[in-house]
């Protein structure tokens, strides 16, 4: 059974964002500061995507084969606040990634 792992490290006051898979890091630079990030995991097409929530742009994209349950976990390194919303509509822009 492979396992899907995957961190994500945004760093406070910088435009920098990291995303560790499969012993990887790879860093995604932006250009303002992102307030809402999505994160879409498409189980039967095999695909796992980190968006710009507010400008529907891609940030990182994993593809990985889907065999067993997903679990995601969330956690902030400071003190702060974190909304999760669920069952939202699939955004138009992901339709065609």
């Amino acid at each position: 059974m492979e396992r899907l792992i995957v961190f994500w490290f945004p760093f406070s006051l910088s435009f920098l964002y990291r995303f560790l898979h499969t012993g990887v890091m790879s860093d995604v630079h932006v250009t303002e500061h992102l307030a809402r990030i999505g994160i879409l995991l498409d189980y039967s097409s095999g695909r796992l995507l980190f968006f710009n929530a507010e400008r529907g742009l891609v940030l990182f994209a994993i593809r990985h084969k889907f065999t067993n349950a997903a679990h995601p976990a969330f956690a902030l390194e400071k003190a702060g606040v974190l909304t999760l919303c669920t069952g939202m509509e699939l955004p138009e822009f992901v339709k065609q990634c």
